[in-house]
Order: structure tokens, then C-alpha cells, then sequence
């Protein structure tokens, strides 16, 4: 068995009341193959003292500090650049996960030709109320017009969020892909619709393993008016993936 099969980023800012309570639903996984790096984007509380006293608890844990705060974007990218495992996913340090997380991606990949897997999420206040209805488990394996599709929806379990999805790191890399560091918003959805336009095919499921935390100090109620030319940017960007790939297609089949 490859040890480290998973690679889990995690990125932190500022996050000392919520930290331990992430890295310790990612130590009781019930699949241990996976390794953990937590990347610190300059926290100015007490973060990056909690982290470094994970890191020499457990070999499995490796910490990245930066030395100024960047955005998530940079912090995810340079989780990347250390990743080692054939997967690769993302977990917010304010949020946490079910114990057959790691378990759930890797058993699809292992049983199915997929390039991308999903799983559902428990959106949650900080009071733990879950705020979205939660379905029926269904599971569907899908194309690349599909996938797109579902990722730029506003709604549903799939969307453009990164944390309900593990990527195959070879196509991350083999076809420089990396986030948007001049967006606040969107950065992911932009990043999963580059994704999806070098894969083949996508396993979905909603099964609820994420468990991801509304907090009222969110950017995105910070900044709503600024926010504006984000999604602008975010849409050009996801147009121009689309495009490009489709005209691609073409000539390959001239």
C-alpha cells in the first residue's frame, strides 16, 4: 500500500479557536493513509503555536509558515507545491470532518476510473444548526459537461467549493493549474472549472462528510461591494476555460 495516498491541505488565518478542533477530526480518520499540511498564512494570534505543537506530536503533520499574509489562494498553492500523495484535497482550519472522509475518497478512486470524486456537506452556524437540506444519498459518475454544469451551480452538492472534492495530483500538475491569487471570491469555482476541463470523468456522491462553518466574520459578508468585481473576474475566467477547451476539442477532431 502507498503510504500517504492522500494529501490534505489545510489552510489557516487566524483560526486559534477552531484549529485543534479540525486537526483532530483529521487524526480520528478511520483511513490513515493520508498526510496533512497545514499551511499558515501570517496568523497573528495564537495559530501558528498550536499547529507547530501538532507538528511534533505527529510525523504525519507538516506545518508552512508564510512570512506575509497572502490570501487563501497562495496558502492552497503552496500546500501543492509540498503535496506528495497521488490525491489531493482541502480542508478549512475552522471546519472539520467526518471520520471516513479520507476513507470515502480513496475507496472511490480505488473502485472507479474517475479523475475527480465528491461528497456531500453539512452547512452549519457557529450555534451547529445545519442550515441545508440534506437528500437521499445519491451517487452518479458524470462527463465533463456535467461536471462543469454542476460546479457552477448556485446551488446543489457539488458547486465550487474545494473541501467536498479530492483531485488526481498528476493532472494538477502535469497542466500547471494552481488558484487565482488575485480573487477573494470564486477562487475555487475557477479552479475546479480549469480542473475539469483537462479530466474525463467525475464520480459524485452527497453523502455528507464536510462540515463546513458559516461564521459572521466570513469574507463574504465582509466584503459584499468589493466582492462585485471578484465575481466579474471569477465568470471571465470561468468563460474562458470553457472556451478554450471546447476549441481545443474542435481541432482535435479536425
Amino acid at each position: 500500500m502507498v503510504k500517504n495516498k492522500l494529501s490534505i491541505i489545510m489552510t489557516a488565518y487566524n483560526v486559534a479557536g477552531y484549529i485543534s478542533s479540525s486537526i483532530e477530526s483529521v487524526i480520528a480518520q478511520t483511513n490513515h493513509n493520508f498526510n496533512l499540511i497545514i499551511v499558515d498564512d501570517c496568523s497573528t494570534d495564537q495559530t501558528q503555536k498550536i499547529i507547530r505543537l501538532y507538528e511534533q506530536k505527529y510525523d504525519w503533520i507538516f506545518v508552512v509558515c508564510h512570512k506575509q499574509n497572502s490570501g487563501v489562494s497562495s496558502a492552497r498553492n503552496t500546500g501543492l507545491k509540498y503535496a506528495t500523495g497521488e490525491f489531493v484535497t482541502f480542508i478549512d482550519g475552522d471546519d472539520w470532518v467526518e471520520p471516513d472522509y479520507v476513507e470515502h475518497f480513496l475507496k472511490k478512486f480505488a473502485d472507479y476510473d474517475v479523475d475527480m470524486v465528491t461528497c456531500g456537506f453539512f452547512n452549519e452556524g457557529e450555534n451547529g444548526k445545519v442550515k441545508n437540506k440534506l437528500a437521499p444519498n445519491q451517487t452518479s459518475i458524470v462527463g465533463r459537461d456535467e461536471a462543469i454544469k454542476q460546479i457552477i451551480k448556485m446551488t446543489g452538492t457539488v458547486m465550487g467549493y474545494t473541501w467536498n472534492k479530492a483531485y488526481i495530483r498528476s493532472i494538477i500538475m502535469d497542466n500547471n493549474l494552481s488558484f487565482q491569487t488575485d480573487l477573494d471570491l470564486m477562487e475555487d469555482q475557477v479552479f475546479n472549472v480549469e480542473y475539469a476541463t483537462v479530466s474525463r470523468e467525475f464520480y459524485f456522491d452527497n453523502v455528507p462528510l464536510y462540515h463546513y462553518i458559516s461564521r459572521k466574520d466570513s469574507i463574504t459578508k465582509r466584503f459584499a461591494m468589493e466582492n462585485v468585481r471578484d465575481v466579474g473576474v471569477a465568470r471571465m475566467k470561468i468563460y474562458k476555460a470553457i472556451r478554450d477547451s471546447s476549441r481545443k476539442e474542435k481541432n482535435q477532431l479536425q
